[in-house]
Parts: C-alpha cells; structure tokens; sequence
C-alpha cells in the first residue's frame, strides 16, 4: 500500500512545532529571518474569529463607541483604531514627483489603434497559393465522391 506525505513542509523542520526560544538574561530575541533571507517586518497571528455585530453596526456608524462592550469587543475596536491610524499615515502620503514624471512620459503620444479581428481583415493570397488550394479541394472532393460511390 502507497503512503502519500501530503504534508506541506517536504521533510522541513516546521518552526511552528519547536518550543519558542528564550534569549537569556540581558540578551536581545534576534531579529527572525525569512527563507529568503529577508527580515520580516512584524509577526501577525492569524485568529479565526467571527467579528461581534456590534462592531459592524459601530464601523457603520449606526452605533457610537461607548456602546460596544466586551472583551472582545474591546480588542476589536483597538484592532480597528489602529488599522485607521496606520491608513491615515498612507492617505497623505505622496509619490515622488520624479516618478509621476516618469510615468507621465511613458504614456504614448498618440492612441494606438485597435487590431482588426481576423474576419474583417483583408486576404491576400498568391496564384500560387490558389491553385494549390483549389487542387486540394478537388482532391478531397474526388476522394468523398468515391467513398459514397461504393
């Protein structure tokens, strides 16, 4: 009987499933490193949980902040206040001016045309092409008209 791994480490050692290291006293925890070799910004925990609808109603506006309560809902709001602080921070920020630039130069000139589809298109073919063709139709032809014949 086969055994297929379906595993998506492929025999890796998963850092997930090792104890967290503890730097000892006085030391800093390194700075972890991607498979890439690049330092990730910050770790994100993914939680799967479902947003209360009291939050909803508050994003919404239909509700004011002083009425959602809870545990949850507090982190919720926090999670939320964040999120608009750090996009309010990316709202006035502005692209270089030698990139606009850059761009703007890229643009064409002229617009450029449409190709025709391939029916409107015009056909032009050589005496030669025409009689090959038209000996090969004849020869399908002669060929059907046997079959049937029989």
């Amino acid at each position: 009987m086969m055994h297929d791994d379906l595993s998506a480490r492929d025999g890796r050692d998963d850092a997930r499933s090792r104890a967290p290291e503890t730097p000892e006293a006085g030391q800093e925890r390194p700075a972890r490193v991607r498979e890439s070799g690049k330092l990730a910004d910050r770790e994100v925990p993914i939680e799967l949980t479902r947003t209360p609808d009291q939050i909803h109603a508050w994003l919404d506006g239909e509700l004011p902040e002083s009425a959602v309560r809870g545990a949850e809902a507090v982190r919720h709001v926090e999670f939320w206040k964040r999120l608009d602080r750090d996009l309010e921070v990316r709202r006035h920020a502005h692209a270089p001016v030698e990139l606009t630039e850059r761009i703007m130069a890229a643009i064409p000139a002229t617009v450029p045309q449409a190709a025709a589809p391939w029916w409107a298109r015009s056909v032009e073919l050589s005496p030669v092409a025409v009689a090959a063709a038209a000996a090969g139709l004849l020869t399908i032809g002669a060929a059907i008209g046997a079959t049937i014949k029989r």
